[in-house]
């Protein structure tokens, strides 16, 4: 019982962890050209911008606030990671960007 109880509370805070945290590094980012680049620094604005909507007051954090209190820490602890992951990867692309002379 004792080992449910723990698996069952690894299982939450697991679930209750969003958003995706993206690799700050990727094998194929030297590669990108410079309009994939940009590609790239375009679309991490969208996950930061989901990681700050899911640190407000919505519906999920008071479900999780109610059922499974620390769930709504683990929540905001994984959006402010999300949010520094975006924050050095687009650092990251855009030195690969000066590097290529990309406008």
């Amino acid at each position: 019982m004792k080992y449910l109880l723990i698996l069952f509370t690894s299982v939450l805070v697991v679930a209750c962890a969003k958003p995706h945290v993206v690799s700050v590094t990727k094998p194929t980012d030297e590669t990108l050209n410079c309009e994939q680049l940009a590609a790239e620094i375009a679309e991490l604005q969208r996950f930061r911008d989901e990681a700050e909507n899911e640190k407000g007051v919505n519906w999920s954090n008071a479900g999780r606030l109610i059922v499974f209190p620390i769930g709504l820490w683990a929540t905001y602890d994984n959006a402010n990671q999300a949010i520094n992951a975006a924050n050095q990867r687009e650092v990251y692309l855009k030195g690969i960007r000066g590097r290529k002379n990309c406008m």
